[in-house]
Order: structure tokens, then sequence, then C-alpha cells
């Protein structure tokens, strides 16, 4: 497997991970969720929104080939999505009220995305100087 091909299945599965978790907490928090929860505000939903926008540019980075390395919107995209789930990280070590990773499960599968990302910006920085 080339290691284009290797990164671009990350990628797309970190991108998958990503939007997938906002549409499920868009779905669960707005359509079936008949009471009212404090967890719904503009902030939050907000950063759901970041996450199918991200998440959906990381999955079209990944399905167009040649993409990875050498384009600047790679950068902009994870490092917007790195801000965005950084911001959840300090939020909830600081205890902040209505935040927006709520429980122990969220922050962990926060990290879990963060550490994605991460993962594929380094990876697409080590192409990009090593020129594979």
């Amino acid at each position: 497997m080339k290691i284009y091909s290797l990164i671009g299945v990350i990628t797309f599965l970190l991108g998958l991970i990503v939007i997938g978790e906002a549409i499920a907490l868009l779905v669960g928090m707005h359509l079936l969720n008949k009471h009212s929860n404090p967890w719904i505000s503009i902030k939050n939903d907000l950063l759901l929104a970041v996450d199918i926008i991200t998440g959906a540019a990381i999955i079209y980075i990944a399905m167009v080939n040649g993409i990875m390395s050498q384009s600047n919107i790679v950068y902009l995209v994870m490092v917007f999505a790195l801000l965005a789930h950084g911001y959840r990280e300090w939020e909830y070590l600081i205890n902040a009220p209505n935040k927006f990773c709520v429980n122990a499960s969220l922050f962990a599968f926060n990290n879990i995305k963060l550490i994605g990302l991460l993962v594929v910006i380094l990876l697409v920085v080590i192409l990009k100087f090593i020129k594979v």
C-alpha cells in the first residue's frame, strides 16, 4: 500500500468520526431530546457546525488524490479542527459552565479525535518535506 493511500484511509476515517459524532449529537440533542436541555446553546451548536464542516472537508481532502501534501487548505482545515477540539479540552479541564464535553465519555472521544487530527497533520507535514 502506498503511503498516500494509507494516509488517505486514516484521514477518511478521521473525517467520518468527526462528522459522525457531530451528526449523532445534533440528532440526539435537537431531535430526540424532548426536554429542555442547557447543553443546547449557540456556542455548542457552533462547535457542532464546525465539526460538520471540518469533517466533510477532511473526507473531501482524503478522497481527492494529491491534495494531501500540496494544498494549504489541508492545514487550514486541520488547524481549525484542532482549535475547536482544543477549546473543548480547555472547557472540560477548567469545568466551564455549559461545556461541550459534558461528561467523561465525550471528553475521551474528543481526545481520540484530537489525537487523530494531530497524527494526520503530522503525516501531511512529513509528506510535504520528504516528498514521498
